[in-house]
């Protein structure tokens, strides 16, 4: 943004005028760095230009007060631009709705498609979809199906963006009947689902405690050449820790370093959690080296999880070691760990879930 305004410095001193494109582009610039204040401050000096904004300003002011999380403005701003001769697209209501629907407030993104209805606009793909993703988050699945219907009456094809929103939210509410029906629906549509989509499938089956199903869309990614990434191991290995197939976890681990993906801190949590609460603590303890080599700081969650392990296993001695080792790094003890250390005891899921 400096080496356009810059830019825009040498336009004036060369005594060539800006136009109304030259600043919109400005202001959505310093909107998209999250920089309202320049924005605001570039659209006052194309006015005191005497450079009247075109649809386009406008839409792009609307479109980065939403941006920078500041929708509740946004109508006070179209009323005053509406004065101005505005005239609001589906652009312009896209913008709020999906602005709503970010900030979680889906009763406010219904009352705007309400309105921009009323205005006589019609929605597109872009807002129902952005609804159907709201509504969904908010475990509202009726309100979702009769946008999705409204969808189909309007003859507007859903895209595979609408399908993965619907789908997360049944797979959310464990509603696995109803992801499989819309997952076989997109496929014949002729759409390709993507990881996303996959691991809103795997994730909704391990939740239901099916293993077998979840496994079975992660074969259909290799079959169908779709990348596996890491929130499609991690929630695979968390399952098949769950149930004790370490054999099986172990695999997908190895699967995963093979196709160069790093764990994350999340992912190493899941690991050690799961091969404490099986009894296999020296395996939990290689995972802490393994952070180590790859300059991953362990967390306290981890650190408790060992401590706990090897109070259960009566081996004191390393569970104080292990006390001493997080205090090296730097890490502060929580009252989880003291509680381990003076009662030998953790409750392993409710840390987990805390987590």
């Amino acid at each position: 943004m400096d080496d356009a305004c810059s830019v825009m410095n040498d336009i004036l001193k060369s005594g060539l005028k800006p136009n109304v494109f030259t600043y919109t582009l400005l202001i959505e610039g310093f909107f998209k760095k999250g920089d309202s204040n320049r924005a605001f401050g570039m659209f006052d000096q194309m006015v005191a230009a005497n450079i009247a904004p075109s649809d386009f300003t406008f839409n792009a002011v609307i479109s980065g007060l939403c941006k920078v999380g500041r929708v509740s403005e946004t109508k006070d701003m179209l009323n005053n631009f509406l004065k101005q001769g505005f005239i609001p697209s589906s652009v312009t209501y896209n913008s709020i709705i999906d602005g709503f629907v970010k900030q979680g407030a889906v009763d406010l993104a219904q009352s705007t498609y309400r309105e921009m209805c009323e205005s006589g606009i019609s929605p597109n793909v872009i807002t129902c979809t952005s609804l159907i993703n709201g509504l969904c988050r908010s475990r509202k699945i009726d309100l979702a199906l009769r946008m999705y219907n409204v969808m189909k009456i309007m003859g507007l094809e859903m895209d595979i963006a609408a399908y993965s929103a619907l789908i997360d939210g049944f797979c959310k509410v464990q509603d696995m009947e109803g992801a499989c029906k819309f997952f076989s629906e997109l496929l014949e549509v002729g759409l390709v689902p993507n990881s996303v989509l996959y691991n809103s499938m795997i994730s909704g089956f391990v939740n239901v405690n099916n293993m077998e199903a979840a496994l079975s869309f992660h074969k259909k990614m290799i079959d169908n050449n779709v990348p596996c990434d890491l929130q499609t191991y991690t929630t695979l290995i968390n399952g098949l820790l769950k149930e004790g197939k370490l054999n099986f976890a172990s695999d997908l681990y190895s699967e995963m370093l093979s196709k160069g993906i790093i764990p994350d801190t999340f992912l190493y949590n899941v690991l050690v959690n799961g091969l404490c609460n099986q009894g296999q603590i020296e395996k939990g303890l290689k995972i802490l080296k393994e952070m180590d080599g790859n300059n991953i700081t362990p967390t306290v969650l981890i650190y408790n999880t060992l401590i706990a392990g090897h109070f259960r296993e009566g081996n004191l001695q390393e569970a104080f070691r292990l006390h001493d080792e997080m205090l090296d790094k730097g890490l502060v003890p929580d009252d989880t760990t003291y509680d381990i250390l003076v009662n030998g005891k953790l409750n392993i899921s409710h840390a987990h879930a805390r987590a």
